[in-house]
């Protein structure tokens, strides 16, 4: 009972990042404020209390400890959070610096940063039983490289990735996913969201 409730909590957590995402952040910079900015990096940092549903860093960080029993106890620690957290960083880092990339190519230097609130992978059995989707919410600040002032920032910027629930439906969809990263395909998204928001293309 305390899973199916714990997986519940997660869809609801899901659904409100989700319509809070909805409510898009104003860009109140103009067509030649942006081409006068060059992109020199991207940051990845999480908020105190960010939530990371992420299995496979999970499974990961245990298979190094050579944890095999109760392993959701034994990665429920400090040590064990900051190691996912580390493991998590080059996929978004990759996928947002990916998305952006030959966008801003002014002479200003700007850096842009991200603080994750909430990354989740549903898996298989959440797929099941509660037909939950992929989430990442994040807050973005486009700040100035030279002088860290704070020039744009889009504060709990939300996307989802479907993922089909019941039984045959998710084992289709695993088959269908295999060979394919959807921690990846979720930073992509947010990171091409997050681009398309910037250069007025929402």
């Amino acid at each position: 009972m305390g899973t199916i409730q714990g997986l519940a909590r997660l869809a609801a957590l899901a659904g409100v990042l989700a319509l809070t995402g909805c409510v898009t952040a104003e860009n109140s910079l103009s067509a030649n404020d942006i081409a006068a900015m060059k992109l020199t990096g991207v940051t990845v940092a999480y908020a105190p209390e960010a939530g990371i549903r992420w299995d496979d860093g999970i499974r990961a960080y245990a298979a190094s400890k050579g944890i095999v029993d109760d392993m959701a106890s034994g990665t429920n620690t400090p040590e064990g959070k900051a190691w996912v957290r580390n493991a998590l960083t080059p996929h978004i880092k990759n996928g947002v610096e990916r998305q952006m990339a030959g966008q801003l190519n002014g002479a200003r230097p700007v850096r842009l940063e991200v603080v994750v609130n909430s990354f989740a992978i549903a898996s298989a059995v959440e797929r099941v039983v509660l037909g939950g989707g992929h989430v990442m919410n994040a807050d973005a600040s486009l700040v100035d490289a030279r002088t860290g002032a704070v020039i744009l920032r889009h504060p709990n910027l939300t996307v989802s990735v479907a993922a089909v629930g019941g039984l045959i439906p998710t084992v289709v969809v695993s088959a269908m996913e295999a060979g394919t990263d959807t921690t990846d395909t979720l930073a992509n998204n947010w990171g091409a969201t997050y681009r398309d928001w910037l250069l007025h293309r929402a």
